[in-house]
């Protein structure tokens, strides 16, 4: 899962680049140029960055426990079944998977043929003989999940995972843990004021994308103030956000 805050630090490093350069044009620039929407661009972007984290984390977890690399969280109260159990794929996703499963004898001969050659499946052996290069192609067999990543995207891929109580769902496909109560512990602060700052930033980060951030009590054309520094401290938090879900994960 190291690949999805690889990707969130790049994404957010863009939005510092962004950010300044906005204030080298704005210190450039006469008071008659607007430049505000770079910072406004800058916001969205960085909710942006945490919704795609939270998309890829969930997925790339999720593959993990299928191959059994990852342990399955363990399912709340009053259910039997973790939400990673309890997650859908279609039949059509998993066609292969049992077309194999009704022919296992014809995929095994085809599987160890390709990996150890024609003259070996012509030898005969024991069963603890076939064993290594029985376990081996299942383990390739289990490997391949590119069914089933297809599928977790496309399910995952309709939703938003930017408030907190979205991104508490999301996580707990893949874990069991109490999300903001150890989140919070990691940013030293109580779990209501990092769900609520968070829950501010994608409010404001909503303004701009489906409202253009006008403040309807000004005249037309109004729009909410905005600047650097709360840009910035809105950055600062998601980053330190990202980071500290991720060492909870």
């Amino acid at each position: 899962m190291q690949s999805a805050l690889d990707q969130f630090r790049i994404s957010i490093s863009r939005v510092r680049d962004l950010i300044a350069l906005h204030n080298s044009v704005k210190a450039q620039a006469t008071g008659a140029l607007d430049v505000s929407d770079m910072l406004r661009a800058a916001l969205v972007l960085a909710v942006s960055a945490l919704d795609y984290y939270v998309h890829e984390v969930v997925t790339l977890g999720m593959l993990e426990i299928h191959r059994g690399s990852r342990s399955e969280p363990a399912p709340s109260a009053n259910t039997t079944q973790s939400a990673f159990s309890r997650f859908h794929v279609t039949l059509g996703g998993a066609r292969q998977d049992r077309l194999t499963a009704i022919d296992i004898a014809s995929w095994l001969e085809a599987e160890i043929q390709q990996t150890q050659g024609y003259t070996f499946v012509q030898q005969s052996y024991t069963v603890s003989d076939l064993i290594p290069a029985i376990s081996s192609s299942i383990l390739d067999k289990l490997n391949n999940t590119s069914w089933l990543e297809s599928e977790i995207r496309e399910r995952l891929g309709y939703q938003s995972f930017q408030q907190a109580d979205k991104i508490a769902d999301a996580i707990r496909y893949i874990s069991d843990k109490k999300l903001w109560d150890e989140v919070a512990i990691q940013m030293t602060k109580s779990a209501k004021d990092v769900k609520q700052q968070l829950n501010s930033i994608v409010d404001r980060r909503n303004k701009i994308a489906h409202e253009a951030d006008i403040d309807p009590t000004f005249n037309i054309g109004g729009r909410w103030n905005i600047d650097e520094v709360l840009v910035g401290d809105a950055v600062n938090f998601v980053e330190r956000l990202v980071e500290s879900i991720h060492q909870v994960l």
